[in-house]
């Protein structure tokens, strides 16, 4: 009696001990935070955090984005764990000198982009032809 309740007793541990299940991350678990743009064609980086330019993709089909002056927004959607696709922008009409141009620029590439990577707390969308933008998340210090 003794031995068996102690092969029961072996049998339920090794069970357990294999039986861990195994938790996947979905493809869009990382993308949807508030990104900080670091690098975009030829604007340098301090002027993206003077402007406090962020794409926020806490909504997992609405993107909202500030590139310094207007309100912006447009809907996204994540095909596989690579590809992405933009709607047009829209924004809001306020004019506002030196941050018009960031906006034109990013409103016009983000409907162009197709493809997204994840590396640590890095964001890296990349167009149909080769233009990228990279973010880091707002919360990462």
């Amino acid at each position: 009696m003794k031995k068996l309740s102690i092969l029961i007793l072996v049998s339920i541990f090794t069970f357990s001990c294999n039986c861990k299940k195994k938790i996947t991350e979905t493809p869009t678990q990382n993308i949807n935070r508030v990104w900080m743009l670091v690098e975009f064609k030829d604007y340098k980086k301090e002027f993206f955090v003077e402007k406090k330019a962020f794409l926020d993709m806490t909504n997992s089909e609405r993107a909202s984005s500030k590139m310094g002056c207007n309100n912006l927004s447009f809907s996204y959607s994540i095909n596989d764990s690579k590809s992405i696709q933009f709607s047009q922008g829209i924004a809001t009409r306020m004019y506002c000198d030196d941050a018009m141009k960031l906006e034109n620029d990013f409103l016009n590439e983000i409907p162009s982009i197709k493809n997204y990577k994840v590396e640590g707390h890095f964001l890296t969308l990349t167009s149909s032809n080769g233009e990228k933008m990279v973010f880091v998340a707002q919360d990462w210090d």
